[in-house]
Formats: C-alpha cells, structure tokens, sequence
C-alpha cells in the first residue's frame, strides 16, 4: 500500500501509540504483575529467587508496556526527592556489601537513587551520616546498626535491617535473621561431628546479633550437658579475618584443648582456619568450624567452612518492599521481621567432604 500523508491514524493505532509513549516505572510493573518492586528487580537482573511462573507474569507486563531501564532512571533524576541513605557499619564485610548491593540494585531500578555511609563502626559517624541525610531531606532511609535508635529520623520512612536498633521505639521497621536459632544450628552441627571443647568467636559482645547467636549456641550446649566456660569465649574488638586468626592463635599459645569452634562471622571463622593452618593443626580432622552468614569467603577458604546461610536476598527484598510502602504513606502492620536461616555444610564439619578433597 502506497503511503498517503493526508491518511489519518485509526483509533487503534492512537491508542497504541499514546501507550509506547507512555512511561512505566517499577512500582507500576509490581502493581500490575501482583509482586513486590525487588521481585521485579531481581526478573530484570536475573539474579535472586523467584519462581518461572513469577518470571513469565512480570516479563508479559513488561513487554506490553514496552518498559526499560532508560524509562525507569528518568525518575531518579526529575523527582528531587529521590534519594535513599543507606548506613552501613563496615562495607569491608563480605555479608554486609552483598546485602548493601542487592538493596542499592532493587531501589535503583524502583527509580532511586541512593547515598551510601560507612560508619567503621563508630556511632559518632553514624549520628553524623544521620544528620547529613536529615540535611539532604531524603526520601527515606536503611540502617544497619546495632548502636542505637535514631530519634531525629522518627518522621522519616526508616528500615532498620540485618542489626535491630537500640532503642526506645517499639513501632520501628526491623529485618533481621532469626540469629539465636542461627546459633543453635551452629552448635548442633558441631556437636553432632563429635566435639566435646567448643570456642565460641564472637565479636562486639553488646551487638544484639552476636548475643542472640551466643544465646541459641549456649542453649545446644545445655541440651548436651555441656556447661557455659568462659575460658572458652574470645569476644574480639572487631570482625575481621586478622582478629580472628590472633583469637584462636592465642588460644593455641594458651596451650587449651579445644576440638571445635563456632564463629559469629564468617571473617572470624576464617581468621580461625589460618591460625590452625599455621599451627599444622588439621581442618576437620582435629578441629572442626562453623562460621555464620556464608558469604564467598566461606566457600573459598581452605576446605570450605560451614555456615549458617542469612537469606540476603529475602532479606533485601522485604526492606525495600516496607521502605517504599512507608515512602508511599502506608501504615506497615507488622513492623518486625525475622528471616529463616539455614545451613551450609561444608568440609570444615564434614570428614567424608574433606577426604573427597
């Protein structure tokens, strides 16, 4: 057919063309396809879980509305209050930026941008980072911190995540992982390969965290009769690789019998392994160990150490989810989250693994 410019466009074609111009953002997609905006995000990234059902529903909705990225980054760049503050206690740790990276990646593609702090630690820098963001009036904000609640923050859509605050606000947005039965698996996997002399490495006694895997460790270790020893419990200043070789070298040079160790980090659990290695002391033969989160550093170091998993990706999903719902001006009903954890058992527990190795 030969093309006619005084032709004029059917009410079908108005109605196609009108919805290719259209913009869809995110938040949008999610509504449509019934999921959450980190589902969304991780369809597009492929990367997390979701099922192929999901992936077929968001990819159609998707695709009728001709949405990308270019569509999506429009909004972090016109809406002036757009930005998210994330807070984070060390971006050195392995489980923290893999965590930080998963929530910075589904925010984007909601159309956010985000600033990120470190804090090293210190609740000095953290007050300050808060009142920098405070200066910035951004949108909303994720936390990792096991310091305190801020209460220049309360008007503030806030998410505290993997760290419940310390605090006086019983209404504040917490995801965390179920630690102390974290801690319980732990031990159990260590008692269950035959140890009867446990180290427990933690780090940061005051850290909600490390004292809910404390807690669920020492109750596996009642349940066998074995009692609380503090001569076996090496609070470290920091997590580290370093702090946890120079705990357990101490240890070796104390000359205490030990035969298993349950670490709070995988880091400290590393740190464990060199110093063992460096001994000649053999990992699983003669001292078993159990790190927590399994991040990559567990699965690369020395024969692989055992784990208890933190559902990073769940646990990002949930925090993004509730911090645009707040952003949005809904109520959250259920302000506490507590995630599932699992275990990741490798050749550091295993004697059949480690003799395959």
């Amino acid at each position: 057919m030969a093309y006619n410019k005084n032709r004029k466009p059917t009410d079908g074609q108005i109605r196609r063309y009108t919805s290719m111009a259209k913009t869809i953002n995110m938040k949008e997609i999610a509504k449509l396809s019934g999921v959450s905006i980190a589902t969304v995000s991780r369809v597009i990234n492929q990367n997390g879980r979701f099922s192929k059902e999901t992936e077929d529903r968001v990819r159609k909705i998707i695709e009728e509305n001709n949405y990308s990225l270019d569509n999506s980054s429009k909004g972090i760049w016109k809406n002036k209050n757009s930005n998210i503050g994330i807070i984070v206690p060390d971006i050195t740790n392995p489980h923290f930026s893999a965590l930080i990276l998963q929530i910075q990646m589904a925010l984007f593609y909601g159309g956010y941008s985000t600033i990120i702090f470190n804090t090293n630690e210190s609740e000095v820098l953290e007050k300050k980072h808060v009142e920098i963001l405070r200066a910035k009036n951004v949108a909303g904000v994720m936390i990792i911190s096991g310091n305190r609640y801020h209460e220049a923050l309360r008007k503030y859509p806030v998410v505290y995540v993997d760290r419940p605050h310390v605090g006086e606000d019983d209404n504040a947005v917490i995801i965390e992982s179920d630690n102390e039965s974290g801690g319980y698996m732990a031990a159990n996997e260590i008692l269950g390969a035959g140890c009867k002399n446990i180290v427990f490495l933690m780090s940061r006694g005051t850290d909600v965290n490390q004292i809910s895997r404390y807690n669920g460790c020492l109750r596996a270790l009642m349940e066998k009769g074995i009692p609380e020893r503090p001569e076996y419990i090496k609070n470290n200043e920091n997590v580290s690789v370093y702090s946890g070789k120079a705990s357990i070298t101490s240890l070796i040079q104390s000359g205490l019998e030990f035969d298993g160790i349950v670490a709070t980090t995988d880091t400290l659990a590393a740190g464990a392994y060199l110093a063992l290695r460096e001994y000649g002391i053999q990992v699983p033969k003669q001292v078993k160990i159990v790190g927590f989160d399994d991040c990559i550093i567990a699965d690369i170091c020395g024969v692989g150490i055992t784990s208890i998993r933190q559902d990073v990706a769940g646990m990002a999903s949930v925090a993004v989810d509730m911090l645009i719902r707040q952003i949005n001006g809904e109520k959250i009903p259920t302000t506490k989250r507590q995630m599932r954890v699992t275990l990741s058992r490798r050749a550091s527990t295993d004697m059949g693994a480690s003799e395959k190795n």
